[in-house]
């Protein structure tokens, strides 16, 4: 049985036509592969080690961080709410979770932002700007991303985010709560079963903020174009994990009287530590799933680039320099990687890899004016058996085996076939 289910969890699941499907089959088949893929690339990709990266980054930028939104907050008179919504993040910590909240406040107000100097307060921004920096640096990997914001950019959208966000932020929980205070709001509560839905929706509004934050989040920390649908679907599923990681973690604080008795003092900080490591893997699982809702094509070419390597790499290089010479016989602009993965509906990160092999061979040239790719040589000074050649072996392959078995002359007498029914086979005749 569980070489069964491994078996089509494997292979079977991913032979399915979606365009064959429909209604809930379909749905039940796509949930089903996200779950799978994003579970492989949790255990392949190494997020474990960004979230720890995150959560040492956290722990330097934290009370600078909360220190800049003090102030910035305190501006608009709207400061006092930081130590309630700390308090609801560390909620499941219990008592211990109110005790950090309490430190962490007393050390932003013992923090004199006007004794520190220029130098002082240049520190403190950039303490701040290296944690928003780390976090787009995290989720640019995961959406396969080469480089992330200019230097000019950063700046800018950083500051915007630090300045601007917390105000909108605190803003809306400042106006919720005043407005359930609300004349209107109470004479609604009395009507049944308006009242009801009024209070049931209360009760949801702390869910749906936090949806809502890691769908801004998704949507504009990586520097690519995130369709809104994909960062709602990985925002959505970053909130319910929040809730049932806070659950299950406020359940095993209560069952963890023995941590005290091991680490005294320091048990406070060790379970802080564990819940910004839970709390970092779900803001990373969570932008794995919207990066796999916007490329769903990737789940197949994940499969293959993993499982049949040499025929995928042969397939996907020989179609894009054969797309390259097609622009090139017709005189058009070079092509760019992005419209490369999109044609060929791969991951970015695929098509780049590719590109740095075929770059050191000179068959694929980048160019400047305009900027893109195409092809080093002419199409037919190119033959497809160098191409292949260079995808099996590298550029500097050379032929050392003088064994005579029976191995070494079947495979002679393959790469002889492959010669002959190759030769004289150009780039150009290949694609015209």
């Amino acid at each position: 049985m569980v070489a069964r289910i491994s078996h089509f969890c494997r292979h079977g699941l991913w032979d399915v036509d979606l365009q064959e499907l429909k209604g809930l089959h379909r749905f039940g088949v796509s949930l089903l592969r996200l779950i799978l893929v994003a579970a492989w690339e949790f255990r392949d990709s190494g997020l474990s080690i960004r979230a720890t990266s995150l959560v040492y980054t956290t722990l330097l930028s934290l009370v600078p961080f909360l220190a800049v939104t003090f102030s910035v907050l305190k501006a608009f008179g709207i400061h006092q709410q930081i130590e309630p919504i700390l308090a609801q993040g560390l909620e499941p910590l219990g008592e211990k979770g109110v005790e950090i909240t309490q430190n962490i406040i007393g050390f932003v107000d013992n923090l004199k932002v006007g004794v520190l100097g220029a130098v002082g307060v240049a520190g403190l921004f950039y303490t701040t700007y290296s944690l928003i920096d780390k976090i787009e640096e995290a989720l640019n990997s995961i959406w396969r991303l080469q480089q992330g914001r200019p230097l000019a950019r950063k700046f800018t959208d950083y500051l915007s985010v630090v300045l601007v966000g917390p105000v909108f932020v605190f803003t809306a929980f400042g106006l919720t709560a005043s407005a359930q205070s609300h004349w209107l709001i109470q004479r609604i509560l009395e009507i049944q079963p308006l009242g009801y839905l009024v209070v049931l929706a209360t009760k949801l509004l702390p869910y749906l903020f936090i949806g809502l934050l890691f769908t801004f989040i998704y949507k504009f920390v990586p520097y690519t174009q995130v369709r809104l649908s994909s960062a709602s679907v990985g925002g959505i599923t970053a909130g319910v994990l929040w809730q049932g990681a806070g659950i299950a973690f406020a359940a095993f604080v209560a069952s963890s009287g023995k941590y005290s008795a091991v680490y005294s003092s320091f048990a406070v900080l060790i379970l802080f530590l564990i819940w910004l490591d839970v709390g970092w893997l779900i803001v990373l699982v969570g932008a794995q799933v919207a990066y796999y809702h916007q490329h769903p094509s990737a789940y197949l070419s994940r499969l293959r680039w993993c499982q049949n390597s040499n025929i995928f790499r042969e397939r996907l290089i020989l179609s894009i320099l054969r797309h390259m010479t097609s622009r090139y016989v017709a005189e058009q602009s070079p092509v760019r990687e992005e419209e490369l993965a999109h044609l060929f509906k791969v991951p970015l990160s695929v098509v780049e890899d590719l590109i740095k092999e075929l770059i050191p061979t000179r068959l694929v040239v980048r160019t400047s004016e305009p900027e893109g790719l195409t092809l080093g040589r002419p199409p037919e000074q190119v033959t497809v058996l160098e191409v292949l050649d260079l995808i099996r072996h590298g550029p500097s392959y050379q032929k050392t085996c003088t064994e005579e078995d029976n191995v070494s002359t079947l495979l002679q007498k393959r790469d002889q076939a492959v010669h002959a029914a190759l030769e004289g086979v150009t780039l150009r005749s290949f694609a015209l």
